[in-house]
């Protein structure tokens, strides 16, 4: 598999930071994005100091000229795109009676909004190269992996904003992966419950049926996957990485029915 161009959103955050890891270990050519200007530059600098290939953007996805900007810099360093790890998402908690107007447009934008606006536009790109293809090929490449979380399946009482953009994304990833087929490209989600996503969580105890809480290193393994050629037959589908929280979850509702 040669170098691929890879846009990866949210890297200020741990799972968006192990991927861009991850790819950069596979030497692929990274376009990182996040809101915060200190730890996005601070990562790119240190995968450049490790002999990786990245530039960084400092964006909000919920912008669309801010979308716009991250796409534009991965065609100008790397001339086109080959996959989009979009790993944007904000938590909120309140209960619904207590959740406000603004709160929910809020959590929206940053989750949903966000996600539409990126994959879209990487899609965009995509059927440009398609169509700037040589006649009788095709362009072929193209991955899109959202992340999301497992309150796309299932939802808390507080999380009433928060459960509603995921079940959202949820059925974008599977829209967009039938609009992209057509280019021969995929569109695909993993789903995270249970997963430190800030250090300063510490290794807390987790009632997840594997015992432990998972880590960013594994959300970003199943990302790559997903993106690769391996996964080449994969579309439209969502992997969880919950330690079988999903699991367990379906089991007692089946009980208490």
């Amino acid at each position: 598999m040669g170098a691929r161009s890879v846009i990866i959103t949210a890297v200020g955050d741990e799972i968006g930071a192990a991927c861009a890891r991850r790819f950069a270990e596979a030497g692929d050519m990274l376009t990182l994005a996040d809101k915060n200007e200190d730890k996005v530059k601070a990562l790119t600098a240190s995968l450049v100091k490790a002999g990786a290939q990245v530039n960084c953007v400092v964006a909000d996805v919920s912008n669309k000229l801010h979308v716009h900007n991250i796409v534009a810099e991965a065609l100008e360093s790397y001339g086109r795109v080959d996959v989009l790890a979009h790993t944007a998402s904000e938590a909120f908690s309140a209960g619904f009676l207590e959740t406000s107007e603004e709160d929910f447009d809020s959590i929206v934008a940053a989750n949903l909004r966000g996600a539409f606006l990126v994959n879209q536009a990487f899609a965009k790109q995509l059927a440009k190269q398609n169509a700037s293809a040589e006649l009788g090929q095709t362009a072929g490449a193209g991955a899109i992996v959202n992340i999301m979380s497992v309150e796309a399946v299932t939802a808390r009482a507080d999380h009433v904003a928060f459960a509603a953009s995921q079940g959202g994304l949820s059925q974008l990833t599977k829209a967009v992966a039938l609009s992209i087929s057509e280019y021969g490209a995929r569109a695909n989600a993993v789903g995270v419950g249970g997963v430190l996503r800030n250090p300063e969580e510490g290794a807390e105890t987790s009632s997840t049926p594997l015992g432990r809480m998972g880590d960013p290193d594994e959300v970003a393994e199943a990302v790559f996957f997903l993106a690769s050629s391996a996964a080449s037959y994969i579309t439209g589908q969502a992997i969880y990485v919950d330690g079988g929280s999903l699991v367990r979850a379906s089991s007692q509702k089946r009980s208490a029915d």
